[in-house]
Formats: C-alpha cells, sequence, structure tokens
C-alpha cells in the first residue's frame, strides 16, 4: 500500500508472533491473523490497510506470478489433487466451481495487472466482507474501530448468479494412471447448498458412513474385508451446491470389489435405513467434534467467517448442533436415496501405470492407596509426586468443563529393545482390551466423545486424553483399560503392520516425502534416533506380539512417568485415581537419557544422496545435527536462527531466495529439538534446473548467520515472533497440558514454560554468530530429489 512498502505487513506483524496468511476456496477468499490481544489495533489497521488500498506493484506481481506456476507445476504431480481435479470437472460442467482454484499456468502467465486491479475494484468492498474478531477485545470498542479503519472505502456490492448445474442421471468415470505405488478413488454425488435443509442430513450420513472406526464403511470395507488401507466419507457445501464424497486408498486388484461394496453398504442404507445407535453416535461425533474445535479462537472465528460468508447467516453457526439433534432416522434414509446411488456418481480414480489390465468396474490385585506428596509450584502449576514414583503437575482451569490429561513415559523410541515394537505399540493399544473388543471399544470413545490418543516419538511414550468433567470417571475407568490391559490381538498387530507399510508405500509416490524420509535416514546414522521409513520396512515384519508386550509392560514404569493435567478436577481425586491406575505397573530401572548418549551416530564427514524421479519440482534438504534441548541457551538461540532464516514470509530465506532470487515457492528452516540430539535442517523446492543455484544459496544463508551479526531491529523482531507464536501454542487445555508435560519429562522442569521469554530475550547477536559456527560445519548431510 502506499503506506507500506511491500513485504513490511509481514515483517511488523511477525515481530508480534502473529499467525497471518490467505488462502482462496471455491467460494470466497480468506485473510486472517491470530495475533496476542494486546496487539489488536495494530493488527486491525494493517489489516485494513491491506484489504482497502492494495498496490499491486507490478515487480511483486511479476514474482509472485512464478510462484503460482511453481505451485501449479508442482500440483501437477500430487495423485490427490489430480483425482480432486478430475472428479470436480466431471460434477460441473457450466458452474465456476469446475474450475482449479489455483488457476491454470497458460492463464496466469497472462494475466494482467489491469484484470487484477478490475477484479479488486468490483469485489474488495467493505460491503463484500465479513469481518470476524474473536478473542481477548472489548466489543464496543472492536466494532467502532471497524468502522473507523474501513470507512474511507465506498461501500459496493456485487452479486452473481451462477447456471445450476443438471443432476446427474448416469454415472460418470474418469481413470487415471500416473507413477504412483497404490490406488486411489473419491467416489462423489452431488448433494446440497450449504443453507439447504437437506445438508445437516448428509452432514450426519457421512458421519455414519465414514468418519471413525465405528463407522459403516470403516468396520465393514476396511476391518472385515481388508479391501482398502483408507477410507472415509463427507459432506462439502457450498454456497450453491455441495459435494457428497467417499474417498480410499486402496490394493489395485481389489478395485472392482471396492467400488461394488460402497455401493452395496450405500444401498443398504438406502432400503432399511440406520439404527438409532448408529444415529445417536453420529450425533454425539458431530458434537464432540464440534465442542472441541469451538475451543480455539482461531477455529472460532474461521468457522463463523466461512458460514456466514457463504449463508449471509450468523445463525447457522449458532444453530447447527440444534439442527443436527433434531434429526431423525427417516431423515438420513431420506437423503440417502435422494443424493446418492449408482446413477449420479462421479467416479474418479488414480493407479500406477503397470496397473492398466485392472477391471474398473483381571483380576486386579489391591495395593495399598497411593499417597502425593506437593514438591512445588510455579505460577499456576502444582507439581505432586506420588508415592508410586509418578510425577503429576496439575494446571487449575476453570474457563470450561474441557479436561485434557497428557501423560509422557520416559524412553520413548530409545527404550525399544526391537526397532518398530515401540510404533506397534502406539499404533495398536486401542485394539482391543481385557474388557473390550477392538469394536466395542472404539464404539464407547466415540458415543461418549472422549478422546485417548497413544503416540511415538524419540524421547517418550505419549498418551493424550481429551475429554469433559461429567465423564471424566468414565474416562478414567478406558485408561485404565488401555494402559494395563491391552490384549494386542496378533490379527490386529498384522493390520497395523500393514497399514504402516502402505502409508510408507504410497508416500513414496510424493518427492518431498522422499527427500524427507532420506533426510531421516541420514540426519541420524544410527541408534534409537534413527527411525526412518527405510528402516520401518526393513524391521516391522520381524516384530513379535512378546516384542510388543515387552515394551508395553516396561514402558509405563511409574517412576518414569509425568501426568500433566489441565481443567476443572478435583485433584484429590485426580491423585487417588492415577494412583490406583499405575500401582498396577511394575517398578522398573530408572529411565536415564544419558545413558543412550553414545548410542546415537554423529556425523563426521559431508554426505550427500540424491534421488531421481518423475517430478517437476526438485526438493533439497540439508541438515546438521545440534545439542539436545537441556543446552538451554543453544535451544534458544537455534529457535532464534530457525525464526530468522526460514520462519515465514519475513524471514531470511523467504526475501533471498524467493523474493530476490525468484527460486521457489515453498522453503524454510526447521529446528527439532530431542533430549539427547537434536537436528537443524533448511529445505527449498526448486525448479530442478536451478539446483546447483539453490544449494549454493542455502550455504550463502548459513554462511551469513556465521559471520554477520544479526541487526538489533531483526532479532528483536525475531525475538517478539518466538514469543507472540509461544502464547498462541498454549491456546487450549490440551496444548497447555502437553507443553508442560515435555517440558517436564525432558528434564527442563515444568517451570521451563516460565522461563522460555526469559532465555529467548538473553540471546544475542554473537550467541548467534557463536551457536551458528558451533554446530553448522562441513559436518552436513543434504538429500536431494531432483528429476529423471
Amino acid at each position: 500500500t502506499k503506506n507500506h512498502p511491500a513485504g513490511e505487513f509481514d515483517r511488523i506483524l511477525e515481530t508480534k508472533g502473529a499467525l497471518t496468511n490467505a488462502a482462496t476456496s471455491k467460494d470466497f477468499t480468506h485473510y486472517y491473523i491470530t495475533i496476542p490481544s494486546k496487539d489488536f489495533d495494530l493488527a486491525l489497521e494493517l489489516h485494513a490497510d491491506m484489504l482497502s488500498n492494495p498496490a499491486i506493484p507490478t515487480e511483486e506481481m511479476e514474482q509472485e506470478r512464478k510462484v503460482v506456476i511453481e505451485e501449479i507445476n508442482k500440483d501437477l504431480k500430487s495423485p490427490t489433487r489430480l483425482l480432486h481435479d478430475n472428479l470436480y470437472s466431471m460434477m460441473f460442467t457450466n458452474h465456476p466451481y469446475k474450475r482449479k482454484v489455483i488457476g491454470k499456468s497458460e492463464i496466469i502467465e497472462n494475466i494482467s495487472r489491469e484484470s487484477i486491479l478490475d477484479f479488486y475494484n468490483k469485489h474488495y468492498s467493505p460491503a463484500n466482507m465479513v469481518t470476524i474478531i474473536i478473542g481477548d477485545v472489548n466489543s464496543d470498542y472492536a466494532l467502532e474501530r471497524v468502522k473507523e479503519v474501513f470507512n474511507s472505502k465506498p461501500q459496493k456490492q456485487t452479486k452473481t448468479i451462477y447456471p445450476k448445474e443438471s443432476i446427474l442421471t448416469a454415472q460418470k468415470k474418469k481413470v487415471d494412471y500416473q507413477p504412483v505405488q497404490t490406488g486411489y478413488m473419491i467416489i462423489g454425488f452431488r448433494s446440497t447448498p450449504i443453507n439447504d435443509n437437506d445438508a445437516y442430513a448428509l452432514d450426519i450420513l457421512a458421519t455414519i458412513l465414514g468418519e471413525g472406526y465405528s463407522s459403516v464403511l470403516n468396520q465393514s470395507i476396511k476391518e472385515k474385508q481388508q479391501l482398502a488401507y483408507t477410507i472415509d466419507a463427507g459432506n462439502s457445501t457450498f454456497r450453491d451446491d455441495g459435494v457428497f464424497y467417499v474417498s480410499a486408498t486402496f490394493d489395485p486388484k481389489n478395485l472392482k470389489r471396492l467400488q461394488d461394496e460402497i455401493f452395496n453398504e450405500i444401498n443398504n442404507i438406502q432400503q432399511n435405513g440406520v439404527t438409532d445407535e448408529q444415529l445417536s453416535l453420529a450425533k454425539n461425533i458431530i458434537e464432540r467434534n464440534t465442542y472441541y474445535s469451538r475451543e480455539s479462537i482461531t477455529n472460532i472465528a474461521t468457522e463463523i467467517g466461512y458460514t456466514t460468508a457463504l449463508t449471509n447467516d450468523l445463525k447457522f453457526y449458532e444453530t447447527y448442533l440444534d439442527r443436527i439433534k433434531g434429526l431423525s432416522k427417516d431423515a438420513v434414509k431420506r437423503v440417502a436415496n435422494k443424493y446418492l446411488g449408482i446413477e449420479k456418481s462421479a467416479v474418479s480414480i488414480l493407479l500406477p501405470e503397470d496397473a492398466k489390465n485392472i477391471p474398473i468396474s483381571n483380576t486386579i490385585t489391591t495395593k495399598p492407596a497411593t499417597t502425593a506428596k506437593l514438591v512445588s509450584k510455579s505460577n499456576e502449576t502444582f507439581k505432586y509426586e506420588l508415592s508410586n514414583g509418578a510425577t503429576i503437575l496439575y494446571t487449575p482451569n476453570k474457563v470450561n468443563d474441557i479436561v485434557a490429561i497428557s501423560i509422557h513415559a520416559k524412553g520413548g523410541q530409545l527404550a525399544q529393545d526391537v526397532s518398530a515394537s515401540a510404533k506397534l505399540t502406539a499404533s495398536t493399544m486401542l485394539k482391543g482390551t481385557q474388557k473390550y473388543s477392538v469394536n466395542e471399544l472404539a464404539r464407547i470413545l466415540e458415543d461418549e466423545g472422549i478422546k485417548i490418543a497413544p503416540a511415538l516419538s524419540a524421547d517418550s511414550f505419549a498418551i493424550t486424553v481429551l475429554t469433559t468433567k461429567p465423564q471424566l470417571e468414565k474416562t478414567l475407568c478406558l485408561l485404565d483399560e488401555v494402559v494395563n490391559h491391552a490384549t494386542f490381538p496378533e490379527n490386529e498387530i498384522n493390520k497395523a503392520k500393514t497399514d504402516i507399510l502402505n502409508s510408507i508405500k504410497s508416500k513414496k509416490d510424493l518427492p518431498l516425502q522422499r527427500a524427507i524420509e532420506q533426510y531421516r535416514e541420514m540426519i541420524y546414522p544410527s541408534g534409537q534416533y534413527s527411525i526412518s521409513a527405510h528402516i520401518l520396512e526393513k524391521n516391522i515384519e520381524k516384530v513379535t506380539k512378546e516384542n510388543i508386550l515387552n515394551y508395553y509392560n516396561k514402558i509405563f514404569a511409574p517412576q518414569n512417568l509425568v501426568i500433566s493435567i489441565n481443567g476443572n478436577v478435583d485433584p484429590e481425586f485426580m491423585m487417588k485415581r492415577l494412583g490406583e491406575i499405575f500401582d498396577q505397573r511394575c517398578i522398573q530401572d530408572k529411565f536415564k537419557y544419558e545413558e543412550y548418549s553414545n548410542t546415537i551416530g554423529t556425523i563426521t564427514a559431508p554426505k550427500t544422496n540424491t534421488i531421481n524421479m518423475n517430478t517437476e519440482t526438485a526438493w533439497i534438504l540439508l541438515g546438521w545435527q545440534v545439542s539436545g534441548v537441556k543446552e538451554e541457551k543453544d535451544f534458544a538461540t537455534l529457535q532464534i536462527i530457525d525464526t530468522l532464516l526460514g520462519s515465514g514470509m519475513s524471514s531470511r530465506m523467504f526475501k533471498d531466495l524467493r523474493e530476490k532470487q525468484g527460486l521457489a515457492y515453498q522453503l524454510g528452516s526447521g529446528y527439532s529439538a530431542n533430549v539427547l540430539r537434536g537436528s537443524f535442517m533448511l529445505y527449498i523446492g526448486t525448479n530442478p534446473s536451478n539446483l546447483e543455484k539453490s544449494k549454493a544459496g542455502l550455504f550463502d544463508e548459513i554462511n551469513r548467520l556465521k559471520t554477520t551479526l544479526v541487526e538489533e531491529k531483526e532479532l528483536y523482531d525475531a525475538k517478539e515472533k518466538l514469543l507472540g507464536n509461544y502464547i498462541l501454542s498454549l491456546e487450549t487445555n490440551l496444548e497447555k497440558a502437553e507443553n508442560i508435560g515435555w517440558y517436564e519429562s525432558s528434564e527442563r522442569g515444568y517451570e521451563f514454560k516460565d522461563k522460555y521469554t526469559e532465555l529467548i530475550n538473553s540471546v544475542s547477536a554473537q550467541d548467534i554468530i557463536n551457536v551458528a559456527n558451533k554446530y553448522f560445519t562441513q559436518n552436513y548431510v543434504m538429500s536431494v530429489v531432483t528429476k529423471e
């Protein structure tokens, strides 16, 4: 704008830790800023200036033209993008929904600045905008400020009526063959616009068919018949129309049976309807997912903006759940018959090139009650130690009834005796217990809206629990079953192995994923940190049920546990119940991270590995090993270096390599901080013809860090951005519980949450030079994927 030159918006906002970007969909363009509330006025003024007074500089436009063309070329090799583009080309022949949102290269290459300004002047009026403000601001003040900052632009509303598409009366099908390794399919049905009454029943139908483990398609097609690797259903609603879809990935040889069985299940609902149990479960799933998503102000703003822009009515957001709750089984059956069926479908299929010949058609021993001792308190968090050795961190939160529990078991991958046994433990813990079958457990969790999720990392085995206060006792009973009485059925272990291998296989179709997996293998050449896809492929079939049970039985030893609780709960009750749950665990040797330090391989010389494949975008990942998180000053300095180099549109890499040199659409840096050893990476996606120039550009950025002091303003902005991001990362109950638990289990102490700001602010420009020279040596690894 005339007030701010190109790049200044991003620089100013990022120095405040703001998240800001724009996205375009079929119906609208979305501009957003999430920022600490103290900077509301600044954000609103910049937001209004950007929307009301854009300069559209010719030089910037030409640069972005290259960037968009590069992104279009990348999309041409994306299996899911091709799948969806082919579907929409069959379902819409007249309406603009038929177009790709990103556009076509021939249009982007030739569109003029005048055309863009004409579009802007026609549509970008406050009368055409929906502005949503959510958060810790005074609503009357915010409304007045919006009136002030947008008042200078004339009000002009535009309404365009597009032609209505005719209903499909015969199945359409498009099959594409690409250099992929798995099958992809999406079956689409024209549904209804967002503000049509039938949209609510279609949302429930999609949930019954394809949402979650207990869904019809998942149970019948994936679990019982094993015809798909993944399968789900959804109802996408637009302003003028909608698409109900079923999507799946699969072994190509199962294509015909898979299609037949999907339509058989749809026909069954059309003929027989749904059960009371299915209807109740679907309503509960939708209600809980909506409830959880509306905890975050970012999600609230996004949902209100999306629904209001499409319906012109805020009541849609306010009444959505009430409308869902009021629906009957007959309504679901009716929309299944009205919108679904073979003759009303469009089927988009993507297959490997070599698949052209495939037809298309206990008893618990009572122990003394666990006691708890208050060890310390910092800010709002209380630290307790149970008599069984477990650490409890309790952070009260009376804002809502959501209760979050984050359990960290020290050890993670380090503690496994057999590679891949820890990953399989995480994948199969919920696949049945002594009390519940896999289906019963999944049904209870979904019906009650309880989330229990095991997850593995390099240093810890984590379980996150999300529930509500009324469901707390039931949740703890289910947690007891999962951590003490999981049965790990052989058939579920074999399914998990197959799913993991198929996931690895499908990622081989994506150049970026190939580069990432190659990098993971190179950055930790040996030891349990080195769990790449290649190592999983090599070892996973060797893992036995006994290996899994050995890991499961030792990982939850209480003296190695950190349990972080955030919510409005009685701490004494929680100590008692968690003590009862983990008292059933045998005492093991106390886990000591330092004992594993020498097992992690180091990098002693530069190494570059290159993969050649069919791609229009070359990828470079350049990385170094760095110290672990307990080197706190280095940790803070590396976070600032990460922010300076590649975090956001005001970063050095973005300005130097993308804006100035036009080398990339996607680039950045990444700092992965483990307990014993971390890694620091730079990455760039570029045209294969620019490969060597891009490599040199990455090293130039590193050399600049090693030799030139960062200017005071740039350093200040990086710190402000980090601290702003930190505030935003603690928005929900679960995020707070997870972060505090991780700080304690990584042996930095839960107080690190309060120490973080001081630590970041202590980093000097000389610290950056010192740390850059300390780690960014000739002992690097480089993973490259480029065109054959």
